[in-house]
């Protein structure tokens, strides 16, 4: 896990980096070819270009090398990259990237002579297709995808589709599986959307006090504030300490809150429970009309 975390963690910051520079290039691009500007305003564009240049260089670099470890291990390693202290922040970095690449502001990434900045779109699209397909099998990767409310959106998945196929010259049968994840994608968006009508307002004592979401497995922490377990998890990774108090813990320190999760299962299928029978009260109401 903390070996995963660590690549996710990489993969985000360079892509992030790369991509912010590729479309400052873009932009100081853009502003030579205005023949009005003054002798000062460009020679200043041309030492932030320079500038911009040789920090692209260095960061795509190694976001290429990262993709290809991405893509190895998410192919050997798919259980330690669903991972619900994972599953989450992957499936938002890839959604997000997803999103840079072929989404409606990918016109911001084109570059002249974007292989001087080892930036090749179409072969960066597809390693991040590759990662999508090698994790598609897992229904929490899937339920992670549908459920990133800020990048998930289902243009992007069908733009992509478009792209393998005339674009980047897939195989019919990676086409296929493409959309096979697409539609799984969004049946689970589907469902997710119902459970959150179904659910409606959670208590706030069944709320994560950092995520908001519905807790599934609430621990109790040294400092005695509750969280659920994947995510003080996914905290300690990155600091060994109690948020709440900023004392050292492990993942051992924490205890089950067996009688809160008790409660929040019992709320939470009273709460289907309910939604359900209006649904079918609903139904039987429009036979009896219809007939």
């Amino acid at each position: 896990m903390q070996f995963v975390n660590l690549l996710l963690n990489d993969a985000t910051y360079l892509l992030d980096e790369a991509l912010t520079k590729l479309v400052k290039i873009h932009d100081y691009q853009k502003q030579l070819q205005n023949q009005g500007l003054s002798p000062e305003e460009l020679e200043k564009i041309r030492t932030d270009l320079e500038q911009a240049e040789q920090q692209c260089q260095s960061w795509m670099q190694l976001v290429n090398d990262t993709m290809g470890m991405m893509k190895l291990f998410t192919e050997t390693l798919r259980d330690s990259f669903t991972m619900p202290e994972i599953v989450v922040r992957l499936a938002g970095m890839l959604n997000y990237n997803l999103e840079s690449l072929v989404g409606p502001k990918r016109g911001q990434l084109k570059v002249e002579d974007a292989k001087k900045y080892h930036f090749d779109p179409k072969t960066l699209l597809s390693d991040f297709i590759d990662v999508y397909l090698n994790l598609g099998p897992k229904p929490d990767f899937v339920k992670a995808v549908a459920a990133d409310g800020r990048s998930y959106k289902p243009a992007n998945f069908e733009t992509a589709a478009r792209l393998l196929q005339h674009s980047l010259g897939k195989p019919p049968e990676m086409v296929s599986a493409w959309n096979d994840l697409r539609k799984r994608i969004a049946e689970a968006k589907e469902e997710l959307d119902q459970a959150e009508l179904d659910l409606g307002d959670i208590p706030p004592e069944f709320e994560d006090p950092i995520m908001g979401d519905l807790m599934t497995d609430p621990v109790i922490l040294p400092s005695r504030h509750i969280m659920d377990r994947s995510t003080i998890v996914q905290q300690l990774l990155s600091t060994p300490k109690d948020p709440f108090s900023n004392v050292q813990m492990t993942i051992d320190d924490v205890i089950p809150a067996d009688d809160l999760r008790k409660q929040i299962e019992a709320w939470k299928a009273e709460r289907i429970a309910s939604a359900r029978a209006k649904a079918k009260s609903s139904e039987d109401s429009m036979d009896t009309s219809s007939g």
